[in-house]
Parts: structure tokens; sequence; C-alpha cells
């Protein structure tokens, strides 16, 4: 499955029009390259975007709480109520809403942060900030990054898998 990667920043029009880079369009999966969720972030003044099928593997999460919790009713209201599904127009651009433009200090510039399987849009400049604390936080915990094992290959510490 493509990720979406990389950094790119993009103009904003007047009507909240900005194009969706094209490499992150093109990471969209098969039949979901229409339009995108874009929500509130979680922890950042950012807009966070991605497919539907993310959203629903976000939404499936919340089975993990007993259904009438509080924890199952705060979560699905905080992030379900706030998702906007967006199309693309001809030209793959989006209209950003005003609420998520202000909530993110989004004006005429948005800069769009890939994050593998979802990105985000910032202000220009906030992003700019935040990728270097980000790098700053990874180059001290730079030991705490593991890879899974390579189910597919029977063996997890990446040796020979001869079973001759």
């Amino acid at each position: 499955m493509p990720l979406f990667m990389s950094k790119y920043t993009n103009k904003v029009d007047r009507k909240g029009r900005v194009s969706v880079p094209a490499q992150f369009r093109a990471a969209l999966p098969s039949g979901f390259q229409k339009s995108i969720v874009v929500y509130q972030a979680v922890n950042h003044d950012a807009v966070e975007c991605c497919d539907l099928l993310h959203i629903e593997k976000v939404n499936d999460s919340f089975e993990g709480f007993a259904p009438y919790s509080d924890e199952h009713d705060e979560f699905s209201l905080a992030l379900m109520s706030g998702l906007v599904e967006l199309t693309f127009d001809g030209n793959g651009r989006i209209i950003l809403p005003q609420d998520l433009m202000e909530f993110a200090g989004i004006t005429e510039y948005a800069t769009f942060a890939g994050k593998g399987k979802t990105f985000q849009v910032w202000e220009p400049e906030a992003f700019k900030q935040e990728l270097e604390k980000a790098r700053n936080k990874v180059k001290e915990k730079r030991s705490m990054l593991r890879f899974r094992p390579d189910i597919n290959s029977g063996s997890d510490k990446g040796g020979d898998n001869d079973r001759s």
C-alpha cells in the first residue's frame, strides 16, 4: 500500500481551495481516490487527513471500549462528529472548511506533511517549528525504534530461514 510521504506547501485561495499534492492523491487506495476525510488533529493544531478505509479502522478501534462506557462515548463523539469528507475538484483541489483553517491557523499557505497512513495540513511556520521539535525528540529516542518481525519469512531475526 502506498504511503503519504514528504512535505509540500501550497497556496490557499480566497475561497479556501488548496491543491492536495498529486503524490498524496496517488497514495489513496484504489477506489477511494475521489475524496479524503479531514478533522482536527488530536495532538496538534493541524488538520488530520486520511481515506475512508482508515476512518473505518478508527471507528472499529472504539470496539475496545464497552459500548455505553464514558470512554466509548468520548472517543466516538470527539472524533467521529468532527469528520468532514471533502471531494477533489478536477484540479485535485479541496475546499478546507473555515473552522478547520482557523483551528490550524491556516491563511495564505498550507503545508501538507506525510505521516505514512495519514497526512496533516499545517500553517507553514507552525509546521516548521513542530518538525524541529519532532526531529529533536527522535534524536533523543532513536534507540526505541524497532522493526517488526517479518511474519512472511518465518523468522523474527531476519536471518536465514533454511529449514531443510
